[in-house]
């Protein structure tokens, strides 16, 4: 475990005003912890032939590859010692993977201070929630960011309108949206995608719509599980605007995952991706490893401080491109399209 000291460096960097000296620093020390400390990196970094030690730079650290999270315990302590496990959906096939936490103190201040540089003042508005609440779902990351977020940021009331089955309450909802509308009191929704699109679709063949008051939020958390036709970002936003009043520019979008402490946040019509200081983006080539310059398209790899007791350093197979100062998503490659030339990607 980290002592005491290195902690609590760890926990004051995460923080807006981060510069680049002040995460390197940081994240070099973690990284070599982590390379020591973490069964499964040391494992990857050793099947690669990479000295910890010897690593200068951050960025020089291989990715861990999120698959790695599925089967077996990515953490630096006995996993038995876990304050908490969130688990992925698992929807793209084979067990879901698990991310190990034996102190929830980062992920939450990671939590709310990104959502605080990122998304409006939502105090005083009226929280509605399309995810199953923490209760029934515990080891989901999605339900614990609302329910912790409804917790340290003032609002009015908090309400969920999904089952741990993942059903919608339509009829729940509307009461609540009819009342807030009357009141003139404006709404946070939060959902995933899938909630979202079913929703807005769901009013619309009925004929029902409202006009939230000014400074409503949607807040879409993404996916779509393979539930039913994806939306583009465009069509989305129509039916958030069309059913229930939302401003165009008050539709966001999260992109987070359970293997990660820290989502990043985009207006949903913009789609550029911006993330707090304390996460850092690399976007590169799988076949060279060479950082892609601004409008190349790459693999998206993440480094981000507050996950202190897994690894830092994690892989995705989603591609992106920077785009001023954050990324633009284009799309997830299957992992068979990387055969023959994603060694440094394996575990």
């Amino acid at each position: 475990m980290l002592n005491f000291a290195v902690r609590e460096e760890l926990l004051e960097q995460l923080r807006p005003d981060l510069d680049d000296a002040g995460f390197g620093a940081s994240a070099l020390r973690l990284l070599r912890w982590q390379a020591r400390a973490n069964p499964v990196y040391a494992r990857f970094l050793e099947n690669l032939s990479v000295d910890p030690a010897a690593v200068a730079c951050w960025r020089d650290f291989p990715a861990l590859p999120v698959s790695a999270f599925r089967g077996q315990a990515v953490c630096c302590f006995p996993p038995e010692q876990a304050r908490a496990v969130f688990v992925t959906s698992g929807t793209t096939g084979g067990p879901g993977g698990r991310h190990y936490f034996d102190d929830l103190c980062y992920y939450e201040k990671s939590l709310a201070a990104g959502f605080q540089m990122f998304l409006p003042d939502l105090r005083g508005h009226r929280w509605l929630s399309l995810v199953p609440p923490l209760a029934v779902r515990p080891e989901s990351s999605l339900g614990y960011m609302i329910d912790y977020l409804g917790r340290v940021v003032p609002r009015e009331e908090c309400w969920s309108f999904c089952d741990g089955a993942y059903g919608l309450d339509f009829a729940g909802l509307a009461r609540a949206l009819t009342a807030a509308e009357g009141k003139g009191q404006p709404v946070a929704l939060f959902g995933t995608s899938f909630a979202l699109a079913a929703a807005g679709e769901f009013f619309q063949e009925r004929g029902a719509g409202w006009r939230l008051a000014g400074g409503s939020v949607v807040f879409d958390t993404g996916g779509y599980k393979g539930q039913r036709r994806a939306l583009t970002a465009g069509e989305l936003l129509g039916l958030m605007a069309g059913v229930f009043g939302f401003a165009a520019d008050n539709m966001y979008n999260e992109y987070g995952m359970t293997e990660l402490s820290t989502p990043g946040y985009a207006k949903l019509g913009e789609g550029i991706h911006r993330f707090p200081p304390w996460l850092r983006v690399v976007i590169r080539d799988p076949l060279t490893r060479r950082v892609c310059a601004p409008g190349e398209k790459g693999l998206v790899q993440f480094y981000d401080l507050a996950n202190t007791g897994s690894v830092m350093a994690i892989g995705t197979l989603d591609t992106a491109v920077y785009e001023r100062d954050g990324i633009r998503l284009l799309g997830r490659v299957a992992a068979d399209d990387l055969r023959g030339c994603s060694l440094p990607y394996e575990v």
